[in-house]
């Protein structure tokens, strides 16, 4: 299986945005062929993936021309904020809509100038993991979870109110009660984690009074699939 590496600026872990699956996860097998350290130099900014590529590192054994082509379909009107104590920033992830060649089976995608600061030169503040180990989550809210505790792997514990958590999923304006988050979003994405990724995770919730206020996730490497893969 593939031993490529995703390098994010912690700015870009934390930022509110949603994308859809096979998005989500063509975005970051483009991330992962990138060789985004500050030694290697600027990124190229257009970068072209065949559906064979894209199979093999997202373990799509069928229709992975059709989820590619999908995925390009999606990418173009998708846009990530970035906020920090005294502005926010909405930005595109490509430039313009992603080429399709349709005889090759791949396409082009051209990052937009903005995003290239945050997965280019990269030193200092920044999150890696390895792309298998979210290859085969099938729920984008899986995916930005396993993000936000990767920037913690150091100390397998993470406290994050809820709000932020909600705004990093792209979910901020939906399930209000916590129940229902939590029914819908939470535990599935948990489960699906505990058993798809490399990392066997716990939460807890944090009230003041009767309203949860933030979770605390504590977690750690799952030995045996780190094996395994």
């Amino acid at each position: 299986m593939n031993n490529l590496t995703v390098y994010k600026k912690n700015a870009l872990i934390e930022a509110r945005y949603k994308l859809p699956l096979q998005a989500q996860k063509l975005v970051l097998a483009c991330i992962a062929k990138l060789d985004s350290r500050a030694e290697s130099g600027p990124i190229p900014k257009e970068i072209t993936i065949t559906a064979k590529e894209y199979g093999e590192l997202m373990g799509v054994e069928n229709n992975a021309r059709r989820d590619l082509y999908s995925a390009a379909d999606a990418l173009f009107k998708c846009s990530v904020t970035l906020k920090d104590d005294e502005e926010e920033t909405e930005l595109y992830w490509v430039q313009k809509k992603v080429k399709k060649h349709r005889g090759d089976g791949a396409v082009t995608l051209t990052w937009s100038d903005e995003v290239t600061n945050y997965i280019s030169m990269i030193e200092g503040n920044f999150t890696q993991y390895k792309l298998r180990n979210i290859a085969q989550l099938q729920s984008t809210h899986s995916i930005r979870i396993y993000e936000l505790l990767s920037r913690f792997a150091h100390t397998g514990y993470r406290v994050i109110s809820l709000e932020d958590f909600k705004a990093a999923l792209g979910i901020e304006d939906k399930y209000p009660e916590f129940k229902i988050l939590n029914r819908a979003v939470i535990k599935p994405a948990i489960e699906e984690l505990n058993l798809k990724s490399d990392f066997i995770i716990n939460y807890d919730t944090v009230k003041k009074g009767r309203t949860v206020t933030s979770l605390v996730f504590e977690f750690k490497r799952n030995n045996q699939l780190k094996m395994d893969l």
